[in-house]
């Protein structure tokens, strides 16, 4: 357990109860998180790491260490906006804050080694994750290029993973919503047989989603979410609405099949009913790309740092998250998310969000284990069920 010697346990506990309280008290909803960038910039600055702000977005950099950065760590910023008694307010509902937290303090515990810290790794603290986009943005200004890994770090809900355990990559799922419109002409509800109903459009392209051929041995789904058609007047048949579509995989491969589904489908209702129906693509996420390298570094970090009995396989869920768009704008990237078991109560994104504080302490510990040593020979650190057994190269 060498990382605990860096810091020491107590001055650990204490540096992240300080972090996390502040970012909790001080939540900021996404591509607002100008005072969250401005609070951990200047705390990694004042421990003398190279800080670079971002100018066209809230967010930033930081380099500790020598040389250009090889690992990459990355932490998301934003809170989710939730109805509370007060009205909308912004709620960390998704442990964002537990996320900076456990990363500013590895920074930190980096910077303390000094001249001991071979090579250099970089913390990327990124806007707008529940947008979907903000790592898109980022990634966009070169900040991941030339790095050889990348790691993420996120809470899990109890149920998933539970503290104290934790999974060396979490899997995630594609997304993509749709916006639909559908044109065409109002009409008397005496007269059906001047024009198409928009209602009955809509009810024709949500059943055409159903019959999409995608491979059954991928998860995937494909739903209508939102329909709006009609106005106060019962006997006025609308021949125009708008509605919303959501689309899931877990494969990059099949979203690309459902996205070309549904613009079969809209096609062919168009067609037959006489009706103008467009399509507005918006929040493409994309699967994950998980880097065996990095996967087997994190599993070797877990099983240094707090015994192989922690560790479990790589966690698959339906959930999206924009931590891939780095691995999409370089390839080449060793990416990977660790999970941490932190018994998260009700939920992620419930407003009432609890989780067990230990947690971050033990995840701090894993990363600068593998920030250390992110080349592990990996024999021996794979629990079963887990295809780790070949050295990098």
């Amino acid at each position: 357990m060498r990382s605990q010697r860096v810091s020491g346990g107590a001055m650990r506990r204490r540096r992240l109860a300080e972090i996390w309280t502040h970012l909790h008290n001080h939540p900021e909803p996404s591509m607002q998180e100008f005072a969250t960038a401005e609070y951990l910039a200047g705390l990694l600055e004042q421990a003398g790491l190279e800080v670079r702000r971002f100018d066209s977005l809230p967010g930033f950099t930081a380099d500790v260490g020598t040389g250009p950065p090889v690992i990459g760590l990355r932490a998301e910023m934003d809170a989710l906006v939730r109805d509370t008694a007060g009205g909308p307010t912004a709620v960390h509902s998704c442990g964002h804050d537990a996320n900076m937290a456990i990363v500013a303090t590895v920074m930190l515990e980096l910077g303390e080694l000094g001249d001991l810290l071979e090579g250099s790794v970089r913390a990327i603290f990124q806007p707008a994750e529940e947008l979907g986009n903000g790592a898109e943005h980022v990634a966009a200004l070169g900040v991941s290029d030339g790095l050889s890994y990348l790691f993420g770090v996120h809470l899990r809900p109890e149920e998933e993973l539970p503290a104290p355990y934790f999974a060396p990559s979490i899997s995630h799922g594609s997304c993509l919503f749709a916006a639909g419109t559908i044109t065409g002409s109002d009409h008397h509800g005496a007269r059906p047989h001047l024009g198409a109903n928009a209602v009955e459009v809509a009810l024709e392209i949500s059943e055409g989603l159903g019959r999409i051929r995608v491979d059954p041995q991928v998860p995937s789904s494909a739903k209508m979410t939102m329909l709006h058609a009609g106005g106060d007047n019962l006997n006025v048949i609308p021949g125009s609405g708008r509605f919303g579509v959501d689309l899931r995989a877990q494969t990059n491969e099949v979203m690309s099949a459902l996205r070309a589904g549904l613009e079969s489908v809209c096609a062919r209702v168009a067609a037959s009913t006489g009706t103008v129906i467009d399509l507005d693509f918006r929040d493409a996420v994309p699967a994950a790309m998980i880097g065996p390298r990095a996967e087997a570094a994190l599993a070797a970090a877990v099983a240094t740092e707090l015994g192989d009995d922690h560790l479990r396989p790589r966690i698959v869920t339906s959930g999206s998250d924009d931590f891939h768009f780095y691995t999409l704008r370089n390839p080449e990237i060793q990416a990977a998310m660790l999970a941490v078991g932190a018994n998260v109560q009700p939920g992620l994104h419930d407003p009432a969000m609890t989780f067990e504080a230990e947690s971050m302490e033990r995840a701090v510990g894993v990363l600068l284990e593998a920030c250390l040593h992110p080349e592990p020979l990996l024999i021996g650190v794979a629990p079963a069920g887990m295809a780790l057994q070949e050295k990098p190269g």
